[in-house]
């Protein structure tokens, strides 16, 4: 795994560094540009670049890594918010003025329309931006978003101008949207978060001297991560890999139940269960043909009481189990649901399981040994605020649903978050073809499937509940990045998610 840092951390990291080693602010910057000018050979050789440069110390790194452009022969042109910088952004544009090559110019200077360039670098503001861009800087912001209109490569030096580097929320109307973002020593959170994944895109780190810290951050998961967990003995069986038991599905929902039920199985899962409304048995035994269903008694679409005693056997033998996907919030469900809630196996809370626990908080909090995987309007409903409280803080958020349901959250997104109360991680290996009903089902079934194996290698013999969320995470982007270059993002269908589920990370370069 990579770790995140935050800006206010970061900035620590930097003034610790600095008054340890006795090392100027200038040198820091100076490694800090060559990663940007690195960035804009991979677009240019020689080719024109435009520096947009803020009054700050981002502005400083602009105007450093347009010297060291034109050293390489390129064409720098830098465009400043104004000639009243401080500090090593003074040194730096001092001596990028020496350099008779290098052209000068004001942002009321900036054309607009299709810029004259091959790239454009922002260096208007850093991570410690907290207001909207206003003004000059509005202007130039303008500039760099013509210049991707005309494909034109634009670079952002550590975060695009715009972006809070704390919550990744747009801090108003005029953010720049990057092709490229090289971010220093380490990935700074704000970039994975909230409105972020539609501005940094490509995210690379460029390191600036300081030595990799074990400050505790945001965790960002990797294919590598993982390679070795899943391997099958020779001498294994099914009982190895866990009994799942699924209460998922209602009339004009069952596919979730099969979606849920299929992925389990693609994942690992030994044995695997549907608690099956009687109405559904044929529908359910046709789309999960590989899945066993206990049969639940219904007369006129309700459970009869008999139902729950069915759902206490097949629990009892358990070793992971999952409630919600398409199973509706009908009252006849509250039996099985107190049921899950009293079961001595890890249990995925996901959908319709999440709305009956918001009206029900009596139930909470959960075990420590669950998982609950909302998406902002179920965290919303739980925590009884508003969707955008969520989006705005992801993190916050994040630990609000911990506190509460006092279990491993998975908090789906665009950047999935996850988070057990100690580790916190973040799932950057995704793809827009998940953004479809029925994805949620498939992650809730990879996820309820990982919690039942027993790992050989873990002392409790089983998956902590937080790795069982992360991994679960991962597989399911990674399955929905293999289905997207097969079917193409648009028609992707969680049935080809499931078909291209793998547990080991590879088939995604």
């Amino acid at each position: 795994m990579k770790m995140t840092i935050t800006p206010a951390d970061m900035k620590a990291l930097e003034n610790r560094f600095m008054e340890e080693n006795h090392v100027p602010g200038a040198l820091l910057m100076e490694h800090a540009a060559q990663g940007v000018v690195d960035a804009i050979a991979r677009y240019t050789d020689k080719g024109t670049v435009v520096f947009l440069c803020g009054p700050g110390n981002n502005g400083g790194d602009g105007y450093a890594a347009a010297r060291l452009w034109a050293a390489r022969g390129g064409k720098a042109h830098i465009v400043e918010v104004t000639a009243d910088v401080r500090g090593d952004a003074l040194l730096n544009r001092n001596l990028a003025m020496m350099n008779p090559n290098i052209l000068f110019s004001s942002a009321e200077d900036a054309y607009y329309g299709n810029p004259e360039c091959d790239v454009v670098v922002d260096a208007l503001f850093g991570t410690g931006l907290a207001r909207p861009i206003a003004g000059a800087a509005a202007d130039l912001v303008h500039f760099a978003l013509d210049a991707q209109l005309h494909r034109k490569p634009v670079i952002a030096v550590d975060i695009p101008s715009g972006i809070d580097g704390t919550t990744g929320k747009a801090l108003g109307h005029w953010v720049v949207r990057a092709t490229e973002t090289v971010t220093f020593h380490c990935i700074k959170q704000g970039l994975l978060l909230a409105d972020a994944p539609d501005y940094v895109g490509k995210i690379t780190v460029q390191p600036i001297l300081i030595p990799p810290s074990d400050d505790p951050g945001l965790y960002i998961l990797e294919p590598g991560d993982l390679q070795g967990d899943f391997a099958r003995p020779q001498t294994c069986h099914k009982g190895d890999f866990g009994r799942v038991v699924l209460f998922c599905g209602s009339r004009g929902m069952a596919g979730a139940a099969a979606l849920c039920a299929n992925a389990a199985m693609r994942s690992g899962a030994g044995l695997t269960t549907i608690l099956c409304r009687e109405s559904l048995l044929p529908i359910l035994q046709t789309l999960a043909p590989s899945a066993m269903c206990a049969v639940l008694p219904e007369r006129d679409g309700m459970l009869l009481p008999e139902a729950a005693e069915i759902a206490r056997k097949a629990l009892d033998r358990a070793d992971a189990a999952c409630f919600g996907c398409g199973l509706g919030q009908t009252s006849d469900v509250m039996p099985i649901l107190r049921l899950f809630a009293q079961a001595d196996c890890p249990v995925v809370w996901d959908a319709d399981a999440l709305n009956l626990l918001a009206k029900h908080d009596d139930l909470l909090p959960l075990k420590e040994a669950d998982v609950i995987t909302p998406h902002p309007g179920e965290a919303a409903r739980l925590l009884d605020c508003d969707v955008e409280e969520i989006t705005g803080d992801a993190l916050a958020a994040l630990d609000r649903l911990h506190e509460l349901c006092g279990c491993t959250v998975l908090l789906k997104g665009a950047r999935s978050l996850i988070t057990d109360g100690m580790d916190t991680c973040c799932n950057l290996h995704t793809s827009p073809a998940l953004a479809k009903g029925g994805s949620g089902d498939v992650l809730a079934g990879i996820i309820t499937a990982l919690l039942a194996r027993r790992m050989l290698q873990c002392s409790e013999g089983r998956m902590p509940s937080v790795h069982a969320a992360a991994y679960g995470a991962l597989i399911h982007g990674l399955a929905g990045i293999r289905a997207a270059k097969k079917y193409s993002e648009n028609c992707t269908l969680p049935t080809d998610v499931v078909d291209c589920i793998r547990l080991d990370g590879e088939g995604v370069s």
